[in-house]
C-alpha cells in the first residue's frame, strides 16, 4: 500500500514540476472566463467602498466546480467587506487555476505545495512520530484534544476517509494523518499570524484541512462561512469553537419554531407534496435516483417482501438503514456517537438483532455504497456467515425501491441518514444512534448511552407510530432540510447535475467555462448576478444571520432573521448601475 501511494505522490510532483516549467496554456473558454470575469467584478459588480487591508481566506477546491463557486462566492465576501481574497491553492504562480483565480479584484495566493514550507513538513514528520508514541489505541485518537481544540474527530475520520470503514488499531494510516494534521496546523498559524484575516470561506468544514484550518481561525476569532454546493447555495455561518458541529442543513430553532406556530397549512402541503415528488423519484438528486429507482420493485405489502425474502410474515420488519462508513461520522457533528464509528454501530445493531428473534431485521446497504469503496470491509462477506431466519441484508444493487420501506417498516434505525426524515413523515418511528441533521425536533427517539440503545432495539417491535403533531414536525423538517436549504440557485455557476460532477472529463470542463463566461454577455442574467451578490453581501454583514435561506424564495420565513427592511446598495457597499 505505501508503494502504492508513493508512486501516486511521485506522479504528482513530476507534473506539478513539469507545469512550472512548461505551462499549460489556458484554453479558448478559459481565457474568455478570464477577461469576462474580470470586467465583470471591476465594472458591474465593483465595490463602492474602498478595500482594507484585511483578507477573506479561502481554500479553493480541486474539481473546476467547486473551484468556480468558492472562488466568486469568497469576492462576493470581499466585497461586501472591503476586503481582498486570499487563495490558498495546491497549484502555482504559472498553474491555470492561478491564472484564473486572478481575474478577481485584489487577489493573492499562497501556495501549499511551495518549497517555502518544506522545513515545515520536515518538521511536522518529527512532531506526528512524537504523537504517535502516546497512542495506545484508537479511542486515544479519537479523544485527542491539541491546543485546546478537539481534534481527534478530524484524524480518526481522516484515517477512514483514506478508504476504511473503522480504526481498528493505531498504525501507520494514523502516522501519515498525523503528519499532514501537523503541517496544517503550522501553515494555518503562520498565515493567522502573518495575515489580517477577516472572514474565511470553506466548501467543507469536515475533512483534514478544511477542519485544521477552519478549527484554528475560529479560535483566532475569525469568522467561517460554510459554502456548500455548486449552481445550489447553501450558507452556514460559524462564529466561535463552540459552532463546530453545527450541521449546515439543520434548521436553527427560530426557523423551526416560526414554521410550526406560524403555518397556516401551506408549508405542510408544499412538504407533502415534496415528499411524494422525492418518493416517485421527480427530485434531481443522485441519492433520490439511486434510493428510489423506478426501475426496481416496490413492496405494497408485508407479505409479498416476506414471501420473497423467506421471512415471516407474522413478525414486524424493522429496517437498519446503513451508512457510507468513512463518510466522517465524526466530524460533522459536536456531540460524540455512541459508538466508535458507523461500523462499529452495524456490528452492535446486528449483535443484538441475532438476539431479538421476535422482528424481522433488514440490514439495507446505502444507495450510493458503490462510489464509497473501502478497504477494510465488504458487507456481502460480512452477512455471508449470518444464518439466523430472521435477519437479511439488501445490497445496494437489490431489486428494491426504497419506497417500500413506508408500506413494510415497524421502525427504522440509523445514525445520520435522510431516511429518519422521509419515513417519519409517513408516521415512521426512527431510533437514533448518534446526532443528525434532524434529531432534537421532536419526533426522533434518540437513546443517550449504548446502553440505552441495546434497551430500545430490545423492544423495537413495540415503538409506537409517530403521533400526528410528530409526523407534521417530520414534514416540516424534512421539507426545511431539502427544500429551503438545498432549493437557493446559485447564479454564478452553470448547472451541472450530481452524476457530470462524479464523471468529470475534459468536455464537461470546456462546457463549464464556456457557459461561465457566456453568462456575463447575457444582459439578464448579469442582473441576477447583482441582485444575488446583493442579497448575499446582505447575509455576510448581518451577525445575527448566520443561517442563508433565500427570503425571495421564502418569504414566510423572513420575520426570522428580521429581514422586513431592504438594505441599500451603498449599505451594502455595491456600486450602483
Amino acid at each position: 500500500m505505501s508503494f502504492w501511494n508513493a508512486l501516486r505522490w511521485g506522479r504528482r510532483a513530476f507534473r506539478h514540476i513539469r507545469n512550472r516549467i512548461f505551462p499549460v496554456p489556458l484554453s479558448a473558454e478559459q481565457t474568455a472566463f478570464v477577461e469576462r470575469n474580470r470586467a465583470f467584478w471591476n465594472g458591474e459588480c465593483r465595490a463602492a467602498g474602498k478595500t482594507t487591508s484585511g483578507y477573506v481566506f479561502v481554500r479553493v477546491e480541486g474539481h473546476p466546480v467547486l473551484f468556480l463557486s468558492d472562488a466568486s462566492f469568497a469576492a462576493i465576501v470581499a466585497r461586501a467587506k472591503g476586503l481582498r481574497p486570499l487563495f490558498v491553492t495546491s497549484g502555482s504562480k504559472s498553474s491555470v487555476s492561478t491564472r484564473i483565480l486572478d481575474s478577481y479584484p485584489g487577489s493573492r495566493f499562497l501556495y501549499l505545495r511551495s518549497m517555502r514550507w518544506l522545513w515545515t513538513r520536515l518538521f511536522a514528520v518529527l512532531q506526528a512520530a512524537w504523537m504517535y508514541r502516546t497512542m495506545r489505541n484508537p479511542r486515544d485518537l479519537l479523544n485527542l484534544r491539541i491546543d485546546g481544540i478537539r481534534f481527534g474527530d478530524v484524524l480518526y475520520d481522516g484515517v477512514l476517509a483514506e478508504g476504511y470503514a473503522t480504526v481498528s488499531a493505531i498504525d501507520f494510516r494514523t502516522f501519515v494523518v498525523l503528519q499532514r494534521f501537523y503541517f496544517l496546523r503550522s501553515f494555518i498559524r503562520h498565515v493567522i499570524q502573518r495575515y489580517n484575516l477577516q472572514a474565511a470561506v470553506f466548501a467543507h468544514t469536515v475533512g483534514l484541512q478544511s477542519a485544521v484550518f477552519g478549527r484554528y481561525l475560529l479560535k483566532a476569532g475569525i469568522e467561517v462561512v460554510n459554502r456548500i454546493g455548486s449552481h445550489q447555495i447553501l450558507l452556514k455561518k460559524y462564529q466561535g469553537l463552540g459552532d463546530v458541529g453545527n450541521y449546515a442543513l439543520k434548521p436553527e430553532p427560530r426557523y423551526f419554531t416560526m414554521m410550526l406556530e406560524k403555518d397556516d397549512g401551506t408549508i405542510l402541503r408544499l412538504a407533502e407534496e415534496y415528499l411524494e415528488r422525492r418518493f416517485n423519484q421527480r427530485v434531481e438528486h443522485l441519492a433520490v435516483e439511486l434510493a428510489f429507482d423506478t426501475r426496481k420493485r416496490t413492496f405494497t405489502d408485508s407479505g409479498t417482501f416476506c414471501a420473497v425474502y423467506g421471512l415471516d410474515a407474522t413478525k414486524p420488519l424493522v429496517f437498519v438503514m446503513l451508512h457510507i462508513f468513512n463518510d466522517y461520522p465524526h466530524s460533522h457533528f459536536a456531540k460524540p456517537m455512541l459508538f466508535q464509528d458507523y461500523y462499529m454501530w452495524f456490528r452492535r445493531t446486528l449483535e443484538i438483532a441475532r438476539e431479538v428473534c421476535s422482528v424481522n431485521w433488514i440490514f439495507k446497504e446505502h444507495p450510493a455504497a458503490s462510489y464509497y469503496i473501502t478497504r477494510d470491509v465488504d458487507l456481502r462477506e460480512s452477512f455471508a456467515t449470518v444464518q439466523e431466519p430472521h435477519i437479511r441484508f439488501l445490497p445496494s444493487n437489490a431489486d428494491f425501491n426504497g419506497r417500500s420501506v413506508g408500506y413494510l417498516a415497524q421502525a427504522i434505525l440509523t445514525c445520520v441518514g435522510t431516511a429518519g426524515l422521509e419515513y417519519a413523515g409517513l408516521g415512521i418511528p426512527c431510533v437514533l444512534g448518534g446526532e443528525s441533521g434532524y434529531d432534537g425536533l421532536g419526533f426522533t427517539s434518540e437513546p443517550e448511552t449504548p446502553d440505552a440503545y441495546e434497551a430500545c432495539l430490545r423492544q423495537i417491535g413495540h415503538l409506537p407510530r409517530l403521533t400526528s403533531e410528530q409526523v407534521v414536525r417530520a414534514k416540516l423538517a424534512a421539507y426545511f432540510f431539502f427544500c429551503v436549504m438545498e432549493s437557493a440557485r446559485y447564479h454564478f455557476c452553470p448547472k451541472f447535475t450530481d452524476v457530470q460532477i462524479s464523471e468529470w472529463n475534459a468536455d464537461l470542463n470546456a462546457r463549464l467555462w464556456k457557459e461561465a463566461a457566456a453568462q456575463f454577455a447575457d444582459a439578464e442574467h448579469v442582473r441576477r448576478l447583482r441582485e444575488q451578490a446583493e442579497e448575499l453581501s446582505r447575509f455576510i454583514l448581518d451577525p445575527e444571520w448566520t443561517q442563508y435561506v433565500n427570503l425571495r424564495q421564502f418569504p414566510f420565513l423572513r420575520d426570522a432573521v428580521g429581514a422586513g427592511d431592504v438594505m441599500t446598495e451603498q449599505s451594502l457597499g455595491l456600486a450602483g448601475r
